[in-house]
């Protein structure tokens, strides 16, 4: 899903490999084309389903991959799975009204090995989510090509760990369960390369 025209898209950093180690390589600046965050839910009874949302705001500085410093943020109103009735309960669920945002603060990056194009990253920072602010890890990978680059990141989450209570409909036969595995991708500069996002823990 791309960022809509009237969501504010930001100028963030593009990683770009250098010949130097992985913390000391450079930053340079190129616009967001496209952001989304995934949210796959469990549920008894229907099928699990997934939750799309465009990034609405990125922003990131520093002089180089170690230093990084930045935000990511999604609206919660923003976030769509394809019926309509289950997009209201669970904007009703996350209180979209007083807490609209998915906010990720980033604080400083973990970069790790290097294979080819792409190198390993952890990102260290904070999720809030709900109102509620918690420490995270994010595993994660950067793909660098001529005029672009990719970021993949995936964790799982607890949804009561923000205060969120998962939904009960129908007397209690349908259920949601309270784990949530979220995926985010990043698309700096030109044509996307279309790779899996990693998975692991967040804690």
């Amino acid at each position: 899903m791309r960022v809509p025209g009237g969501a504010t898209c930001a100028t963030v950093a593009l990683l770009v490999l250098r010949a130097s180690g992985a913390g000391a390589q450079t930053v340079n600046a190129l616009p967001l084309r496209d952001g989304e965050a995934t949210f796959h839910i469990r549920a008894t009874i229907v099928s699990d389903f997934t939750g799309h949302a465009a990034v609405s705001r990125a922003e990131y500085t520093g002089p180089d991959l170690a230093h990084l410093r930045g935000f990511v943020e999604v609206r919660v109103a923003d976030m769509r799975t394809g019926v309509g009735l289950r997009d209201r309960h669970l904007r009703t669920t996350m209180a979209a009204d007083s807490f609209p945002l998915l906010h990720f603060e980033l604080a400083n990056v973990e970069p790790g090995g290097v294979h080819g194009d792409t190198v390993a990253a952890v990102l260290v920072g904070r999720l809030t989510i709900h109102g509620v602010a918690r420490d995270v890890r994010v595993p994660g990978s950067v793909l660098v090509g001529p005029g672009r680059a990719e970021v993949w990141a995936g964790f799982p989450l607890d949804m009561r760990d923000y205060g969120i209570k998962p939904p009960v409909k129908m007397l209690g036969t349908l259920r949601v369960a309270p784990d949530v595995e979220v995926g985010i991708h990043l698309v700096f500069g030109g044509t996307p390369a279309h790779a899996p996002a990693p998975t692991a823990p967040a804690h």
